[in-house]
This record gives structure tokens, C-alpha cells and sequence, in this order.
């Protein structure tokens, strides 16, 4: 066999060889930071004691809350739409589902807080947008 043809078929088993290889497995999540942790804690307790207002800054201006695994963005979101609607911002209530939708496309809200009267409908307008 010449070298060209030897060179060819020597490439053919190299590709077929790393098409058979196991793919890689997935890196894990890195776990959340402790600050991370305890801007949602306090986002909990500011939403429990009705300080909506802080809720929404506290959301609104956490680059740590902003830069937190997704699971930990989309419920600080929530609590944050859930803030605007209460308070009577409805397209900024809105505005958040659907950065919770971009974030989490699946996100469905709790059948208690979907037949809230004021965020239900919120978030069904934000999931009709989205296409959802």
C-alpha cells in the first residue's frame, strides 16, 4: 500500500476512533456562595414582613443575587415580581416572569400562587408572551 492511501485510512480510524469516544461528562453546577445563601434569606424575610419595597431594591441591585445559580435567580425574581404586583406594578410584575421564563423556560408557579388574583394573571400574560 502506498503512503497516501495509508495516511487516508490511518486518518478514517483516528476519526472513527474519536466518534466512539464516551462524551464528557458535565461539570457540576458550582455550589452557591455563602453571600449568595444569605441575600435570599434576607429577600425571604424582607417578602414575609411585607417590606416589598426592599424586596424589590434588595433584587434589583444584588450583583450577587444576579451572578447566583439559576434555581436561586428565578426565586428571587418571583419574590420580586410577586413585589410588584402587590404594589401595584403590574408590567414590571410581568417583567420579571418573563425573565424567569427566559432563565427557566419550564418554570411553572404553585397552583396556589397561579390562582392568586394578582400575580396568576400576571404570569399567564408573561407565559402567553413568551410563547408559553
Amino acid at each position: 500500500m502506498n503512503n497516501p492511501v495509508r495516511f487516508a485510512l490511518l486518518c478514517l480510524a483516528t476519526m472513527l476512533a474519536a466518534c466512539s469516544a464516551p462524551a464528557p461528562k458535565p461539570i457540576p453546577p458550582a455550589p452557591p456562595s455563602q453571600a449568595a445563601v444569605d441575600a435570599l434569606a434576607q429577600v425571604r424575610d424582607r417578602y414575609q414582613a411585607g417590606a416589598y419595597g426592599e424586596v424589590i431594591r434588595t433584587v434589583a441591585t444584588s450583583d450577587v443575587l444576579a451572578t447566583a445559580p439559576t434555581d436561586m435567580r428565578v426565586e428571587s425574581l418571583k419574590l420580586q415580581a410577586f413585589s410588584y404586583c402587590v404594589t401595584g406594578y403590574r408590567v414590571l410584575c410581568e417583567d420579571d416572569f418573563k425573565r424567569i421564563l427566559e432563565l427557566d423556560p419550564k418554570f411553572e408557579l404553585s397552583p396556589a400562587e397561579v390562582g392568586h388574583p394578582i400575580w396568576g394573571p400576571a404570569f399567564k400574560r408573561a407565559q402567553a408572551a413568551q410563547g408559553g
